[in-house]
């Protein structure tokens, strides 16, 4: 285990009794002989923890979004490459089995034609979420709701639609959280496949703790679900199969994850969710964020 508090290190270290800790990656992943790392730091430190992995010849994978510079994810890419080591994000709910039968069906094409792809995240942050903290900066967090909170689910929308195509209109909004970035924000987006999307994202909606992904066919049908499961599905022809129960949880994910990552470096291939994978949801937020421009403050 690796930290930048020596302090704070140790503590955790012996509470869950890791044997190797320290502060320097060299002299951790030396001693415990180690071949991979995970990479849980803030969003803006994820560039120097992959670069200085890569360069060990550590394999990577790194928490969610790759990074909050497009530029910075090419480079952590590019390296990873250099020295022959995986890299995989932690994208993790492309492996909740409901999440895959909706991909499965939209690709063989029995959905028709996709027209409409909607997100809506609506959650609740306290202010203490964001005071003293590198949550809702720049520099670190890369934007607000969007970036932290909304990343999984416009991930998901990218994966299904095969990216996008342009940002048609944003918004960005402070509402509740004196903050630096975004709070609450509104996009429209035009995905790869031809669908139109609204994208809603948000941490000031008190009480509520909501997000939902709603696919509608030009032709066939509709679907409607959420990270937990299927909430309609309107598709002839095609009968709902019983998914497992807790099966979407986020320690059930990550074990996935993790089970497909280490078989990537065992196997030789790919990860199932690559840096060149992941890396459109920063560059479709990056994009929002451009065409929205500085959040508006509706309080004072």
């Amino acid at each position: 285990m690796v930290g930048r508090d020596a302090e704070k290190v140790e503590a955790f270290a012996s509470e869950f009794s890791i044997p190797f800790f320290g502060t320097q990656l060299n002299e951790v992943a030396k001693d415990a002989e180690a071949t991979a790392a995970i990479i849980c730091t803030p969003n803006g430190v994820h560039y120097e923890n992959v670069m200085e992995a890569s360069r060990l010849g550590l394999h990577c994978l790194c928490e969610k979004p790759l990074h909050i510079s497009t530029e910075k994810q090419q480079e952590m890419i590019a390296s990873c490459k250099e020295h022959g080591v995986k890299l995989a994000v932690s994208y993790m709910r492309r492996f909740a089995s409901h999440l895959q039968f909706i991909k499965d069906i939209i690709d063989s094409g029995k959905l028709g034609r996709i027209t409409v792809v909607d997100l809506s995240l609506k959650y609740f942050r306290p202010k203490e979420y964001y005071h003293d903290s590198w949550h809702g900066t720049k520099e670190l967090d890369g934007g607000g709701s969007f970036i932290q909170q909304g990343s999984h689910i416009i991930d998901l929308a990218l994966w299904f639609c095969g990216g996008y195509k342009d940002v048609i209109d944003s918004k960005m909004f402070q509402v509740y959280h004196e903050i630096k970035t975004e709070d609450h924000g509104y996009a429209i987006v035009q995905y790869q496949n031809g669908a139109i999307g609204m994208i809603q994202a948000s941490t000031a909606c008190a009480g509520l703790k909501k997000e939902w992904i709603e696919i509608i066919s030009g032709t066939n049908g509709t679907i409607l679900a959420n990270y937990s499961g299927i909430l309609a599905f309107d598709v002839p022809g095609i009968d709902l199969p019983v998914f497992a129960e807790n099966e979407s949880l986020n320690e059930s994910l990550f074990e996935k994850l993790a089970t497909d990552f280490v078989q990537a470096i065992e196997e030789d291939h790919l990860p199932f969710i690559d840096g060149d994978s992941a890396r459109t949801t920063t560059e479709l937020i990056n994009a929002i964020y451009l065409k929205a421009g500085e959040p508006i403050k509706t309080f004072y």
